[in-house]
């Protein structure tokens, strides 16, 4: 049936005024951001699932995944943005380096080790950015890389740019986290690694002179907790930790050590 004036304006696209008023917000409603990630992961990595499950077991090769409600927790409490960057080290699929893009807008890398999933995550990519057009939303550049995070040049070109890196090294071995710990020296004051275990010895430790040169000590470290189903490998609630660059705070706790020591020495001298 024809309308009253074949001439007069289509009525408006109640879809696209939806995505308009998201962009004027800055945020895409949560349901949605689930959809689109719900509906790339099944499209792109579903069917390569039991390749996946293909892994040494008990090494730092095992994969893992965080559910995206996880990651929506984490990146809530980061405030990246569309001039921010984040690092997944270990991205796996890039599942996570796609969330961060699409839900913040920020740029993201992600480097993976692992010959399937990076090469599932090559694949994805493409996928993923026509998928957001098709819903009319924008998502931040991503860069991914099939490579060693140690060895990376990249990797050391990004992080001291960084404004987030997370670090799923849940079943990494201890050789691999102290291997990683010295390039957050390179972080910029203020920046957040995320990691499923924590890069310091002990948590809100005290610093001595014992331990104030660790590398760790530049780190302001919180637990936080998520619950049952937000993680691949468990069914059972964690924790994860959050890590804030607060170099201001360990210099002032050095100098009152080096004045302390200064003071010791001259009374030694007399």
């Amino acid at each position: 049936m024809l309308p009253p004036d074949i001439f007069a304006d289509p009525p408006p696209n109640a879809f696209l005024l939806a995505i308009d008023r998201w962009r004027e917000r800055g945020e895409i409603p949560y349901k949605v951001l689930m959809r689109i990630l719900e509906e790339n992961y099944q499209r792109n990595v579903g069917p390569f699932v039991p390749q996946l499950r293909q892994y040494e077991a008990f090494s730092s090769k095992v994969y893992g995944e965080l559910m995206p409600s996880l990651v929506y927790e984490m990146l809530k409490h980061t405030r990246l943005d569309e001039n921010s960057l984040f690092l997944d080290l270990g991205c796996g699929v890039g599942n996570v380096v796609a969330q961060a893009s699409l839900q913040t807008g920020c740029r993201s890398y992600g480097i993976e080790c692992m010959e399937t999933p990076a090469r599932i995550a090559s694949r994805m990519l493409p996928q993923f950015k026509a998928r957001c057009r098709m819903w009319g939303v924008n998502v931040g550049e991503i860069e991914l890389e099939h490579g060693d995070m140690l060895k990376s040049k990249r990797v050391d070109e990004l992080i001291p740019q960084a404004d987030v890196v997370l670090v799923n090294n849940k079943v990494f071995d201890d050789w691999l986290n102290e291997n990683l710990r010295p390039k957050f020296l390179d972080l910029k004051e203020g920046a957040i690694v995320i990691s499923l275990r924590p890069f310091v010895s002990s948590l809100n430790a005290r610093v001595t002179e014992r331990n104030v040169d660790d590398i760790s000590t530049i780190f302001d470290v919180t637990e936080r907790t998520f619950a049952s189903g937000s993680v691949s490998w468990a069914d059972t609630g964690g924790s994860y930790y959050v890590h804030r660059v607060d170099r201001a705070g360990y210099s002032e706790i050095r100098k009152r050590f080096e004045s302390s020591r200064g003071t010791r020495s001259t009374r030694r001298t007399r």
